[in-house]
């Protein structure tokens, strides 16, 4: 099997990250009617944030966006394809973000999630990151970058 690569995406990768969040998601989202569509302008985000795919032998595996937003970097969609899952790919993703902020001098790292989504929380928590606020079904969760 061929290493997985991380590589800025591109807008050629639309419908591959598209199919890559839909699989990530799918049990989320039979689960959870109130999850909004998480694969809603991916083209968009591609083209005006900082969005980077893994892929393997030509297959997104991985897909995650980010922006500066109230000086820290600011996560906006992180998934894995199930065929990836528990090989540390997110945690490989979460690092571009992490390098992103450093380069530019954030300190902090940020996203939401649901928090019925238990795994996902589970799995921030065991990276770091500390859950900051409740609130309805959203959790902020933050990860303060030390030296």
């Amino acid at each position: 099997m061929s290493e997985i690569e991380l590589r800025p995406a591109t807008v050629d990768d639309t419908q591959a990250v598209t199919d890559c969040i839909a699989a990530a998601y799918a049990t989320a989202l039979r689960d959870l009617p109130d999850l909004p569509d998480v694969t809603d302008g991916v083209a968009e985000d591609i083209a005006n944030q900082t969005a980077w795919v893994a892929v393997q032998g030509g297959d997104v595996m991985g897909f995650i966006v980010f922006g500066q937003v109230d000086g820290a970097v600011m996560i906006y969609n992180l998934a894995v394809s199930p065929s990836a899952q528990g090989k540390g790919l997110a945690k490989r993703l979460l690092g571009v973000a992490e390098t992103t902020a450093r380069v530019s001098g954030l300190k902090k790292l940020r996203l939401r999630t649901h928090c019925l989504m238990k795994q996902t929380v589970s799995l921030y928590l065991h990276l770091g990151w500390v859950q900051q606020k409740v609130s309805g079904n959203s959790v902020l969760m933050e990860k303060t970058l030390t030296e």
